[in-house]
């Protein structure tokens, strides 16, 4: 099974197979034996040294408490598509809306030029069966809508940008 971990700007690639009497884990390239009992705390040896931990999921993010730290990971889906981090000026993107999985753009509900609030409806998407509304992402003026009824997007990819409010 193949997993894609983020924790801050970094991202991690990791397997988990089955091996012997335990797994084999590669993370990032390096491989790992890794065998022992697993429930609510993990006694396990990795490459032969004694390890013990917890871990836990809610939702896309594990926590591993290991050595009085915790560490946590956001899970990603190893289909999507990778998007670009934002860079340090956070004001010049924060008006971009991604589509935030794979679908169908049934309906656009703003035009470019329009003002609009945040949290107001903007675009439906149909997902798995589903009709989701997104929202604008903040308040401002409609620069510009790069999809239209019909069009099929995948995930990440820009739906339309606001221009943040003066």
């Amino acid at each position: 099974m193949k997993f894609l971990l983020s924790r801050g700007a970094r991202d991690f690639e990791a397997t988990v197979e089955p091996a012997g009497d335990g797994f084999r884990v590669t993370l990032d390239g390096a491989p790992h034996h890794i065998e022992g009992t697993v429930g609510p705390t993990l006694r396990v040896r990795v490459d032969a040294r004694p390890v013990e931990a917890s871990a836990r999921r809610e939702g896309d993010v594990l926590t591993v408490d290991l050595g009085g730290r915790a560490y946590a990971f956001r899970l990603r889906d190893t289909r999507a598509p990778r998007v670009a981090r934002r860079p340090a000026d956070e004001r010049a993107h924060r008006g971009a809306l991604h589509a935030p999985m794979p679908g169908l753009v049934v309906e656009v509900l703003v035009q470019p030029g329009e003002t609009v609030e945040a949290g107001r409806p903007v675009l439906v998407v149909e997902a798995m069966k589903m009709q989701n509304a997104l929202p604008a992402p903040i308040s401002g003026r409609v620069r510009s809508v790069a999809v239209g009824s019909g069009t099929v997007v995948e995930s990440g990819a820009l739906l339309l940008t606001i221009e943040p409010e003066a």
